[in-house]
């Protein structure tokens, strides 16, 4: 640790007289440890140890090296700034966050003053907190001496849990307005849809634990992309600033990543030689996973992972008034204090509803919450009539008030249905969602080419892709949901074998089709509105020349309740697109006609 400050500034290397790995990465993870064993079991001994040793931490960061024969002195901010910046030895992990809490324990200054001391001053920071993002640009120089153009995710992700634990201990709402635009620049900024970042595109340097350019989710699906454990910490990062927020978009996002991502980091084996998880996920079509990592980051907090799917299913208010159900998985609270406990059954996310058994008396609100796919309704029952709440809305959270008895059911349903997510800077190339879950097609298409999927024509008004375009098609031998399009399966992103399987598709639309009913117009484009990469991409036009199309356009407006409302959104889209000169005036009578002819086509079943 003292060689990565002045006069040595090591790097990142394995030649021990002027190299250095991550080592204050290392001594978070023991000081965390450490703490862990205080707060949990008691152990006097490990709390004088961590706060020994983070004494010695403030000493290092302000005083240095003083028994080098060049010492320069005291270490100043620009000497911080600089080791901060170095990739990869200023890897600090979440070093910050134990700094504050060792302060909550002790009351000693000091140890707030030596967490900001971590603080990325140069090159980042101050950009965060202004909402500035920098996380990829072309002239690293300008923001900092040793800043790469391509910020390292795991480097950077960590600090600002620790900037959350500077805030809730300093109250300087800077760090916590650094971390709130931090997160908005990966989500959804560089977020794939198993809730994963990083990776590679066609023009940058190749290292795949980087961060890829704003905006750019289709021409950085890489082979060994979206590295295990910075999933773990943007989903940690998201998972504090509900805590401050309530913003339930942050859990949307942590439970993509609980239930793709990190349930998929495990290998489906009973083998006890490794840990047997992901180092990376790769999105590439027909990429698959590898598993072992024994020695990795990816390997310590992979092991993590599996021993946390616990920590979010609910949170209580901090005045006690509520119990917030945040996930739903089988599981048991128990609110001591209140002599209140739940119990939620449920086979969820396998099938969609779940059961809470109340064990407990008196008045409490419990907050459900609404995830931003339940778009086919959200409906609650308590011991079988329907709650007198208000329409839940996708996104949202809504409150159960009432005097509870020991024996209350609360039956919530929530059916799953089957959506499309669409890459933002190349509409076409989509992903395929039944509820939180992540669909990706088993097979290897070859050559890290796409499947190509052609779903309108199966379409009725309702817009309900699992009638006949993306079907169910039972479940596997684990129990794990199965569909199949096109001849092809789809099954969930988290079943942990080694098979070939593709995320990603190309939607392929080349003609206006409503059922069998052709219109015999090309299914045109609309290009205006994709994002602009704010770093260029070698070879990729920016912005792109693969937007929205006629029948995306359309079909963003389902369900259509009569099918004259179908026709009339079939009209004005017409109009809109003859205005911006992709249709011609014949073309737009010709789609409307096909369109009015279509009504029993369209017509959904019973």
């Amino acid at each position: 640790m003292l060689r990565l400050g002045p006069p040595r500034f090591a790097v990142y290397g394995s030649n021990l007289d002027t190299n250095v790995w991550a080592p204050w990465y290392t001594q978070h993870k023991i000081m965390r440890g450490l703490l862990d064993a205080y707060h949990l079991t008691g152990n006097e001994q490990a709390r004088d140890v961590v706060v020994k040793m983070a004494e010695w931490a403030h000493l290092a960061l302000t005083i240095g090296d003083k028994n080098h024969p060049q010492y320069p002195g005291p270490i100043t901010r620009s000497d911080l700034n600089l080791m901060w910046d170095t990739y990869i030895a200023g890897e600090y992990g979440g070093a910050n966050e134990v700094f504050p809490e060792i302060y909550a324990l002790t009351g000693d200054a000091r140890h707030l003053e030596t967490a900001k001391l971590f603080d990325n001053r140069e090159s980042l920071f101050g950009a965060c907190v202004e909402n500035r993002d920098i996380l990829v640009v072309t002239d690293p120089a300008e923001l900092g001496r040793r800043r790469p153009a391509r910020l390292h995710v795991n480097q950077h992700v960590p600090n600002f849990v620790g900037y959350m634990r500077i805030f809730e201990q300093s109250g300087d709402r800077d760090y916590l307005q650094a971390a709130k635009n931090f997160f908005g620049m990966v989500v959804p900024h560089r977020m794939f849809s198993h809730g994963g970042t990083g990776g590679n595109y066609p023009g940058s340097n190749n290292n795949l634990e980087m961060f890829q350019n704003r905006d750019n989710i289709a021409n950085a699906i890489a082979q060994g992309g979206a590295e295990t454990c910075s999933i773990y910490n943007v989903s940690k990062l998201a998972r504090n600033l509900f805590f401050h927020t309530q913003d339930p978009a942050y859990l949307d996002y942590y439970e993509r990543a609980v239930f793709n991502q990190i349930a998929g980091s495990r290998a489906d084996t009973a083998t006890t030689s490794n840990p047997q998880v992901t180092y990376f996920q790769p999105l590439t079509p027909g990429a698959n996973r590898s598993y072992g990592n024994t020695g990795t980051c990816c390997g310590g907090t992979g092991l993590e992972n599996h021993t946390k799917y616990q920590d979010t299913v609910y949170f209580k208010s901090a005045d006690g008034s509520a119990l917030w159900v945040n996930l739903f998985v089988p599981s048991t609270v128990t609110w001591a204090e209140k002599g209140f406990a739940v119990t939620q059954e449920t086979n969820f996310p396998r099938e969609a509803g779940t059961k809470l058994i109340v064990d407990g008396s008196g008045s409490l609100d419990i907050k459900l919450r609404v995830p931003a796919w339940a778009r086919s309704g959200f409906t609650v029952r308590i011991n079988g009539t329907r709650a007198p709440i208000r329409a839940a809305e996708p996104g949202t959270y809504v409150t159960l008030r009432r005097t509870w008895r020991p024996g209350d059911v609360i039956d919530v349903s929530m059916p799953f249905g089957i959506r499309i997510e669409r890459a933002i800077d190349r509409p076409d190339t989509q992903s395929v969602m039944w509820g939180p879950l992540l669909m990706p097609i088993v097979g290897d298409p070859g050559g890290g080419t796409y499947r190509e999927l052609s779903l309108y024509r199966y379409l009725k008004r309702d817009g309900d892709y699992s009638r006949a375009a993306i079907t169910r098609a039972g479940t596997s031998t684990a129990g794990d949901p199965i569909f199949t399009t096109h001849g092809f399966t789809l099954r969930p992103w988290y079943v942990g074998d080694t098979q070939a399987h593709s995320a990603y598709f190309r939607r392929v639309e080349p003609e206006i089709v409503f059922g069998s009913i052709d219109s015999g117009v090309p299914n045109v484009k609309r290009d205006d509105g994709l994002p602009r990469y704010d770093v260029p991409v070698s070879g990729i036009p920016s912005p792109g020349t693969d937007g929205l199309t006629f029948l995306d356009v359309v079909w963003d407006h389902a369900p259509f309740a009569t099918h004259g409302r179908f026709v009339s959104t079939i009209a004005r889209t017409a109009g809109e697109f003859v205005a911006a000169g992709h249709l011609t005036e014949e073309q737009r009578d010709k789609v409307v006609a096909a369109a009015a002819s279509a009504r029993s086509e369209l017509a959904p079943e019973a």
